[in-house]
């Protein structure tokens, strides 16, 4: 298993499925988001990552200039260089449906919809329904 961590986030990667976990906590420096983003992304690449669970029930919030960030730099990117593969399945698990946190990955998920329109995505409310759902895709 291939790890990354930084103060705000966690990542495993199971190599046997094409598995990508990440768990956001707190509220992420644009430092540590940004490295954690590139770091994923390289993760991804390498391991041709197809599920991706994106755990944000420890999460409070992320900076919105960190997320345009993300739309215009990370995404652009990591469709272009196969970080994203065609018919990924991206879980993002959250503790509440209105959860804070919720907003920012909804404007990632529609932004990686329009430009991988062969992408699911779904959100799980905790459950862990979402491990079963990543592994049937």
């Amino acid at each position: 298993m291939k790890t990354y961590r930084n103060e705000h986030v966690w990542v495993e990667v199971d190599c046997s499925v094409h598995l990508l976990r990440q768990t956001w906590l707190g509220v992420p420096s644009s430092e540590n988001f940004r490295d954690g983003s590139l770091a994923i992304l390289a993760l991804a690449k390498r391991h041709r990552v197809k599920r991706w669970q994106i755990d944000l029930r420890k999460l409070r919030l992320f900076n919105p200039v960190d997320l345009h960030w993300f739309i215009d730099h990370w995404l652009p990117q990591a469709n272009a260089g196969a970080g994203l593969t065609p018919q990924a399945r991206i879980a993002v698990v959250l503790n509440d449906p209105n959860q804070f946190g919720k907003l920012g990955a909804d404007l990632i998920l529609r932004a990686s919809g329009q430009l991988n329109q062969a992408l699911s995505s779904r959100y799980f409310v905790g459950t862990d329904d979402y491990h079963q759902w990543l592994l049937d895709g």
